[in-house]
């Protein structure tokens, strides 16, 4: 898929400092350059990063797996030690190289970084609709398109999932932007801006912000609202950090920019899923209840949307329960309680209404009605068994690989646990750009070959 670039000699493994605990801290990853050559014969300079652990990895599922946060702040870290000229590790100074020897560019120039999972396609002009939405409006660091489901018709569990997530991209998400707040950006298909400039000179950082980097890479997560936020939700609180920080800029949504994802076709693995999404989701409303700068008034306010989703969330069991008894009352007795009937009525067929009037999509009313044949799963079997389980910081069967523990333990650990061990963060080497490059200057080698004699000594 990428052709390799022999420029700068051959990509070696290199030191980085990892979010996990004890020796795991240490880990390492490749750093290849090359060009990915488009279908109409455009070559594009493309770096990627391969973690591969350490030698005592070797043999172990999944070897350098540190989870979705710890890849997410090796990007996080590189461009904030780029734009703040910091010392760096050596896989900051590898991915610096190959990025100004394949593009001729200073990664401090980059404005946006677009994230998506490896199951997901992302649509032709999707890109494009981003970038137009972030130019068109300064004071947005942050936005997600739709993301539809691509294997519709895979089993009976994937079905009861796409409409759903079209009302939670064009009833949740759709509302929030209308203040602004967009409160959770999913990791499967989102972009942030990087920094934004104010005034003629002065830079913001936005997503690179210290206050983000810092709380974000925590490594320390001892309580059960700690553990929610940081090990379960990442994507979402990444999102609620953006927000505590900057409220007054805005996280969008724009419909027009669409992906295709595959949702798991398994119930256990839905189930599993949605424990690990239903609670982060209340912990990080719980964070942005105490954010009082959001936008709007009392009511009229982002922080009543937030309290209204919380109190939605968590009260969905009891709600779905009063429901099914009604039902189960009126089909006994014969008496047709005519109000809460006509609510029920209202509110199963407003969504089918903002269909008709908003995307005129007319395929997603028949989808309507799996959703809501579906409708004791989504709120009372889910929520009931998350809160059950609200102790339980695994990622479940979502993504197995040959040789991993299955579902990984409840403390969230990844592949190989730590224990107790001490680890001294100063055995990863910090040096800044200049002391890296005199480094490999003073010893005559290029990149690769100063990093296999480093990794020797």
């Amino acid at each position: 898929m990428v052709e390799l670039d022999s420029g700068g000699g051959y990509p070696r493994p290199a030191e980085y400092l990892a979010i996990a605990e004890g020796r795991r801290q240490r880990n390492m990853g490749v750093v290849y350059g090359g060009w990915y050559v488009t279908k109409c014969g455009r070559r594009v300079a493309t770096v990627v990063v391969v973690k591969c652990g350490t030698v005592e990895e070797n043999g172990a599922g999944k070897p350098g797996n540190r989870g979705k946060r710890d890849s997410q702040m090796v990007l996080m870290n590189f461009l904030s030690r780029c734009l703040f000229d910091d010392k760096m590790t050596r896989l900051d100074y590898e991915m610096r190289f190959r990025i100004q020897h394949l593009m001729n560019v200073e990664p401090s120039q980059f404005d946006y970084v677009l994230m998506v999972d490896a199951d997901t396609d992302v649509d032709q002009h999707a890109l494009k609709h981003m970038i137009t939405a972030m130019l068109n409006d300064r004071n947005i660091m942050g936005l997600c398109g739709e993301t539809k489901v691509r294997n519709k018709f895979q089993s009976w569990v994937t079905m009861i999932q796409v409409f759903e997530y079209y009302a939670s991209h064009h009833l949740g998400k759709a509302f929030e932007s209308v203040f602004g707040g967009v409160t959770c950006l999913p990791g499967c298909f989102s972009m942030y801006r990087i920094k934004a400039k104010k005034g003629n000179n002065e830079i913001v950082p936005l997503l690179i912000n210290p206050d983000i980097v810092d709380e974000y890479s925590e490594n320390i997560v001892e309580t059960l609202h700690k553990r929610n936020l940081l090990l379960l939700g990442e994507d979402r609180f990444l999102s609620t950090l953006m927000l505590r920080n900057f409220p007054r800029r805005k996280m969008m949504f724009v419909p027009q920019a669409i992906c295709h994802t595959v949702v798991p076709d398994e119930f256990k693995v839905l189930l599993s899923q949605r424990r690990r999404w239903i609670n982060s989701t209340i912990h990080n409303l719980m964070e942005l209840l105490l954010v009082g700068d959001l936008c709007g008034v009392f009511c009229f306010s982002m922080q009543f949307v937030v309290f209204l989703e919380l109190v939605g969330t968590v009260v969905l069991p009891a709600a779905i329960s009063f429901t099914i008894f009604l039902l189960i009352q009126t089909a006994v007795t014969g008496q047709v309680q005519l109000i809460p009937m006509l609510l029920l009525l209202f509110i199963l067929g407003l969504p089918g209404l903002m269909i008709v009037v908003t995307t005129r999509q007319m395929e997603y009313i028949g989808w309507l009605g799996v959703y809501i044949l579906s409708l004791p799963l989504w709120n009372f079997v889910l929520p009931t068994y998350a809160f059950w389980h609200f102790d339980d910081f695994s990622w479940g069967q979502t993504r197995m690989v040959h040789g991993e523990v299955k579902g990984g333990d409840k403390e969230g650990h990844h592949g190989v646990k730590s224990g107790e061990e001490v680890f001294d963060p100063s055995v990863v080497a910090l040096r800044t750009w200049e002391e890296w490059n005199q480094r490999t200057v003073t010893l005559g080698k290029g990149v690769g070959e100063e990093m296999k004699q480093s990794i020797c000594l």
